[in-house]
C-alpha cells in the first residue's frame, strides 16, 4: 500500500484520517495519536459500529476500505462515510472535499469520558449556511476575545438551537424580529 494522502475530522488536527491506495483500491487508517487514554477513538469507534485494531506502536485505530463511485460526470470518487454520512469525497487526483467533520466540544467530551451517549449527529457536524445568513461580522465579546465556530456550535448545542442565523437570535445578540 503507498500512502495516497490525509486529512482531519477535527479543526485542532487530533482526529487524522490517513489514506492508502494499491491499485484502484483505497482504504483508510482513522488515528487520534494525541489521546493517549484511547477514550476518544473508542468512543467514535462504538458510535460509528466500527471494529478497532491496533497499529505497530499498540495505539488503538480503526481501518476500513472505502467505495468507489462513478458520479454523474463519469469521474471515479471515492466516498468516505461514517454510520451513513458522508464525510468526504476523494478524487484519484488527490483532491479531497471534506463534507462533515467533528467540533470540539464533541471531541473534548469524547476523550474525557469511558461512556460517551451523545447523539451521532451532534457529534459529526454537517455544515452549509445559506448565503443570505452567514455572518458579516467578526463576532466578539471584550473580555473572552474572537468566538471561534467551535464555540459558537458548543453555544448551538447547548441551548439546542439548529441553524446559524438561531445562535445569534437565541442568544440574545439580535432582536427576534429582525
Amino acid at each position: 500500500m503507498q500512502k495516497f494522502g490525509q486529512f482531519y475530522l477535527d479543526k485542532e488536527k487530533d482526529i487524522i484520517v490517513e489514506l492508502y491506495s494499491k491499485d484502484a483500491q483505497l482504504t483508510y487508517i482513522l488515528r487520534t495519536p494525541y489521546h493517549k487514554t484511547g477514550n476518544l477513538i473508542t468512543n467514535l469507534a462504538a458510535l460509528c459500529n466500527l471494529p478497532i485494531s491496533f497499529d505497530e506502536s499498540g495505539l488503538k485505530v480503526i481501518r476500513g476500505e472505502i467505495p468507489c463511485y462513478i458520479d454523474g460526470d463519469n469521474r471515479e470518487v471515492y466516498v468516505f462515510r461514517l454510520n451513513d454520512t458522508k464525510v468526504a469525497n476523494i478524487y484519484p487526483d488527490g483532491e479531497i472535499e471534506r463534507k462533515a467533520y467533528v467540533p470540539a466540544i464533541a471531541k473534548t467530551l469524547m476523550s474525557q469520558t469511558k461512556d460517551y451517549h451523545l447523539d451521532f449527529r451532534k457529534t459529526l457536524v454537517k455544515t452549509y449556511i445559506r448565503r443570505e445568513h452567514k455572518f458579516r461580522t467578526n463576532l466578539h465579546t471584550h473580555m473572552n476575545a474572537n468566538l471561534d465556530a467551535d464555540i459558537l456550535i458548543a453555544l448551538g448545542i447547548r441551548h439546542q438551537i439548529r441553524y446559524p442565523l438561531y445562535y445569534i437570535k437565541k442568544l440574545g445578540l439580535i432582536p427576534e424580529d429582525r
